[in-house]
C-alpha cells in the first residue's frame, strides 16, 4: 500500500512509522525541515514543504492508496489539502481533527473518516479504568463498540457453541487471542474450549457487553 502523510507531529509520525513498519510505501510532507532530518529514516521518504500547494501534492501524493491528514490544528490548511487530494483523485482521506465541530466540517467535505485521537484515547483509557476486563475499547456507533475483554470466569473450558453469545446476547465474538502465545484466531473455531489465557475481541451493544463481568456467564 503506498500512503501519503500531511504533518510529522506525535500523531503522524507514530502512523508513519508503524505503517513503514508493516511494510508499506510511506511519503510525508513537513513543513518542518527538522522534523524532516529528524524523522526521515522512519518514512520511505520525507519532503519538506507547503502540503496546501496543489504542485508539490501532484509531484509526491500521484497514485498513492490513500492520504493522511495528521495536522489537525488549523481547519481551515485541512480542509484545503483536502480538496487539493480530491483534486488528485485520492478516493482513501482520513484527517485528524481536534474537536467535534472539526469532526463535523470534515465530514462535509468528504473526508473518508475524521480522526478525533484526544476524544477516541479518552473514552478507551475510562473504560479501561472503569472495568479492568477491558483490554481496548473501538466505539462503533451510538450505543456500539467493539471491546477486547479477557474471558469470563464461566466462559472458561467451554465453547462459543455452547456459550451461544450471538443467540443470547446479540454479541459477535469477532476472534479470540491467546496471551501466552499470542496466537490469534480469527475468525475463532467455535467449538475450542476457551482458556484462563485468552482474550476476546466482541462487537454489540455497550449495555450487553458491560455485563461480562468474570462471575457472569
Amino acid at each position: 500500500m503506498r500512503v501519503l502523510v500531511i504533518g510529522l507531529g506525535a500523531f503522524g509520525f507514530w502512523f508513519s512509522r508503524t505503517m513503514k513498519e508493516m511494510g508499506h510505501e510511506v511519503i510525508v510532507v513537513e513543513r518542518d525541515e527538522a522534523l524532516v532530518d529528524r524523522h526521515a529514516e522512519w518514512v520511505t521518504r520525507a519532503v519538506a514543504g507547503d502540503a496546501t500547494d496543489p504542485a508539490l501534492l501532484e509531484r509526491v501524493g500521484a497514485g498513492v492508496d490513500a492520504a493522511v491528514i495528521a495536522t489537525g490544528e488549523d481547519l481551515s490548511t485541512t480542509i484545503l489539502v483536502t480538496m487539493a487530494l480530491r483534486d488528485l483523485g485520492v478516493k482513501e482521506i482520513y484527517a485528524k481533527a481536534r474537536s467535534v465541530n472539526a469532526v463535523r466540517a470534515l465530514d462535509r467535505v468528504g473526508v473518508t473518516e475524521a480522526v478525533f485521537p484526544e476524544r477516541d484515547a479518552g473514552v478507551r483509557l475510562a473504560h479501561s479504568i472503569i472495568s479492568r476486563e477491558v483490554l481496548d475499547y473501538t466505539p462503533l456507533g451510538e450505543g456500539f463498540s467493539m471491546q477486547e475483554i479477557t474471558v469470563p470466569e464461566s466462559w472458561t473450558g467451554r465453547s462459543l457453541v455452547e456459550l451461544g453469545p450471538r443467540e443470547r446476547m446479540g454479541l459477535q465474538v469477532v476472534a479470540v487471542r491467546d496471551a501466552l502465545t499470542g496466537e490469534l484466531s480469527l475468525p475463532p473455531d467455535p467449538a475450542a474450549r476457551l482458556k484462563p489465557s485468552d482474550s476476546l475481541l466482541v462487537a454489540g451493544r455497550d449495555e450487553e457487553l458491560e455485563k461480562l463481568s468474570p462471575g457472569d456467564g
